[in-house]
């Protein structure tokens, strides 16, 4: 595997933000209190997601932490996170995304931090409601496993022109599925040869957002939980957007919106550094608050968000945990706010500063972002990725191209589910 591990620059130089502490004489050692010593060189070997990079935060870190060096490993075909790991290369901080969780749990690349957030006093109240509870939840014993250190929430984009040209209001904040349908119903036309199209949306991220806060698999007997009314609503309320005549999901969501621009509306993970670009191409837009189903009691979407872990044998903890530490402080995440990417702690210049550097943004309601809550946690299991992923992959699509009813599709989809869990209890995972 040498020669494949990428290098951050000539070596990434960072500085101390928290006491100076350099892992010497209390290296790994929570209960020892940070000394004054002056820190030593220490070189962290930090393996990144290619969805979830600290390139950009290189510059602030190299002015706060000048002795520590960052040698960056990115995810590629050859350095997936496996493939580092079994090639004995040790590892200080991890930057993955939220379905890895229990992968890296089984790899032994999670730790809990409890201890470093109490030594260096690292305050989790300033994460937004619901961040801490919902990370807590992967652990029985309420360990911390993992520090997320940016939002992915979702808003509803909508072409402003497809509106216009049909004499449509157009969608606004606190909104219902069925407010939106029926305003997808309205714009869903054929016009000078173009079917322009209401209403489409990402299908995973959706089913991952799980308005409803509805279980997927029991955590005590690992059996599949789909078959039942709550996720009968999600079908049948999504699915419907598909029936309206002229709205068969025909291309891309994104690529519709951003690029031919004939969708009237769209709903996913966030698209804003797509938006400057289609600005300049003729895209009038706004966004409105992500809708919400009517009635909920969820409390808003489940949590998903890319994250930071120190490996539980990580030989540079404290210097890991205070690099964790400083990329989740308002001064860097202002600046990730200010390029597009949303901040995770409830500060409001960090708020504010949202998408300010963006072209295009300006005059915005750019406050939808900040308006869709974290619900409260549903008890993770590790097979909840086969449940969610057969639910949007398979399950969504037979019942809005009719092939299945939804009592029927979710029949097969909790029979599937429940057989591919036994095959990896079967493998022991």
């Amino acid at each position: 595997m040498k020669n494949r591990w990428i290098t951050a620059g000539m070596a990434l130089v960072l500085l101390s933000a928290c006491s100076g502490n350099n892992g010497s004489a209390n290296k790994n050692d929570p209960a020892a209190p940070p000394t004054n010593e002056p820190p030593k060189p220490v070189t962290l070997n930090v393996f990144t997601d290619a969805s979830a990079t600290i390139d950009m935060e290189q510059e602030l870190l190299q002015k706060k932490f000048p002795h520590i060096t960052l040698n960056i490993i990115k995810n590629g075909k050859d350095t997936r996170i496996e493939n580092v790991v079994a090639s004995g290369q040790q590892l200080d901080l991890i930057n993955h995304s939220m379905g890895s969780i229990w992968k890296l749990l089984d790899l032994r690349l999670l730790s809990d931090l409890t201890p470093y957030i109490g030594k260096y006093k690292f305050d989790l109240n300033q994460y937004i409601p619901g961040v801490v509870e919902s990370m807590r939840s992967y652990s029985d014993k309420g360990e911390l496993l993992a520090l997320p250190y940016e939002l992915n929430s979702s808003v509803l984009f909508y072409n402003k022109s497809i509106f216009n040209k049909f004499g449509v209001p157009y969608p606004k904040d606190g909104m219902t599925w069925d407010d939106v349908y029926e305003l997808a119903r309205r714009v869903t036309k054929q016009d000078g040869g173009v079917q322009y199209k209401g209403f489409q949306f990402q299908h995973q991220n959706l089913t991952w957002k799980n308005q409803l806060g509805l279980p997927v698999v029991d955590a005590q007997t690992n059996k599949a939980l789909v078959q039942n009314d709550g996720w009968k609503r999600f079908l049948e309320t999504m699915g419907r957007f598909y029936s309206i005549p002229g709205n068969e999901p025909i291309g891309g969501d994104t690529d519709n919106f951003l690029k031919t621009q004939i969708l009237a509306m769209r709903v996913g993970p966030n698209i804003l550094s797509g938006i400057p670009e289609a600005v300049k191409a003729g895209l009038d837009w706004d966004v409105a608050s992500v809708p919400v189903y009517a009635g909920s009691t969820s409390g808003g979407s489940q949590l998903i968000a890319p994250f930071y872990s120190i490996p539980v044998g990580g030989a540079n903890k404290d210097a890991a945990f205070q690099v964790m530490a400083f990329l989740l402080s308002p001064e860097v995440q202002i600046v990730k706010s200010k390029s597009g990417k949303m901040p995770i702690i409830n500060d409001p210049a960090a708020m504010k500063a949202f998408a300010a550097d963006m072209e295009g943004i300006q005059g915005k309601n750019m406050g939808a972002f900040f308006k869709e809550t974290i619900g409260k946690p549903i008890k993770a299991t590790r097979f909840d990725a086969i449940a969610k992923d057969e639910l949007w992959g398979k399950t969504l699509k037979d019942y809005y191209e009719q092939k299945k009813d939804a009592n029927t599709a979710l029949r097969e989809a909790e029979d599937a589910i429940n057989k591919k869990i036994a095959e990896q209890v079967q493998m022991g995972k």
